[in-house]
C-alpha cells in the first residue's frame, strides 16, 4: 500500500504544477503614483520641474500646452470608440439629395436604348432603395452590393451600368459614420517619462493657464488569439490589458 501511494506522489505533484502555473496569470494593478510639481506659477521661459513617485511601468506627461494637450490626444479622444470599424449610413435626406441625380442617369441611360428594349423604371428603384435608409453598413462593399441589386436592369444595355452607378451613389450620397476623431491638427504628443529618473523640466512659452496631465501605466499578460504567434508574427497594444493612473496639475503662467 505504501509503495504505490509514493509511485503517484510525482504525478501528483506535476499535475499540482500545471494548476498552479495555469492560474497565475498576471493580475494587472492600477500603479499607485504621485505627481508633483516645484512651482505651479511661473514666468513664460522659466523652468518648472514635475516629478512623478510610484511603480507603473510607463509614464507620460501632456503639459497642457497647444499639441501637448491630454484632452486632444488618441488615447482621450478614441476612448470607448472602436476606430477600426468602418460604417457607413444611407440617411433621409441622402435619399432626397440622390434623387434627381439617379433620375438624371436613367433618363440618359433609357434615351440611349434600342427601339423595343424595356426602359428602366427609375421609381421603382428609388422605392426599393428607400428601404435601405438608415441601415447601417459595417463597409462600402456590402452597401454597395445591396444597391447594385435594385439595379441590375442597366445591366441589360451595358454591362457593368449597375455596380457603377450602386459604387457612385454610395461614394457621393452614403454619410460616412466611421470614426475619424483626429483633429484637424493632429492628435497631441506626451512626453515619455524615465521610470528610473521620473523628472521632468519643461519651459512654456506662451503665458496662460495649463491642465498637466500624467499618464502612468501598467501592462498587463499578452491575451492571445487565433493561432497566437504560429503564424501570425505581428503585435499590437490592443492585445494587452492595460491599467492607467491619471493624475493631473494645474500650472499658471504669467
Amino acid at each position: 500500500m505504501t509503495r504505490i501511494m509514493i509511485k503517484n506522489i510525482k504525478p501528483l505533484t506535476i499535475l499540482l504544477a500545471i494548476m498552479t502555473l495555469v492560474g497565475c496569470s498576471k493580475d494587472i494593478e492600477s500603479p499607485e503614483t504621485s505627481f508633483t510639481a516645484d512651482k505651479v506659477s511661473l514666468l513664460v521661459g522659466e523652468t518648472v520641474t514635475f516629478t512623478v513617485t510610484g511603480d507603473a511601468e510607463t509614464y507620460v506627461i501632456f503639459t497642457g500646452d497647444n499639441m501637448h494637450d491630454y484632452t486632444k490626444s488618441h488615447l482621450a479622444i478614441t476612448e470607448g470608440f472602436d476606430v477600426d470599424q468602418e460604417e457607413v449610413v444611407l440617411t433621409a435626406d441622402s435619399l432626397i439629395s440622390l434623387t434627381p441625380w439617379f433620375i438624371n442617369i436613367v433618363d440618359i441611360h433609357n434615351a440611349s436604348l434600342q427601339p423595343g428594349t424595356t426602359p428602366v423604371d427609375a421609381n421603382a428603384i428609388l422605392g426599393n432603395i428607400e428601404t435601405l435608409v438608415d441601415n447601417n453598413y459595417t463597409n462600402k462593399e456590402t452597401a454597395i452590393y445591396e444597391a447594385y441589386l435594385f439595379m441590375t436592369e442597366f445591366n441589360s444595355a451595358e454591362q457593368g451600368k449597375a455596380q457603377n452607378t450602386a459604387r457612385e451613389m454610395v461614394n457621393l450620397y452614403y454619410e460616412d459614420h466611421s470614426v475619424l476623431l483626429a483633429p484637424e491638427e493632429g492628435f497631441s504628443t506626451g512626453f515619455a517619462i524615465n521610470r528610473y529618473d521620473k523628472t521632468f523640466e519643461y519651459a512654456y512659452n506662451e503665458a496662460g493657464t495649463y491642465t498637466v496631465t500624467l499618464v502612468a501605466t501598467n501592462v498587463g499578460d499578452k491575451k492571445y488569439s487565433g493561432s497566437g504567434y504560429s503564424d501570425d508574427r505581428t503585435s499590437s497594444g490592443d492585445e494587452y490589458d492595460l491599467s492607467r493612473t491619471i493624475k493631473e496639475l494645474s500650472i499658471t503662467v504669467q
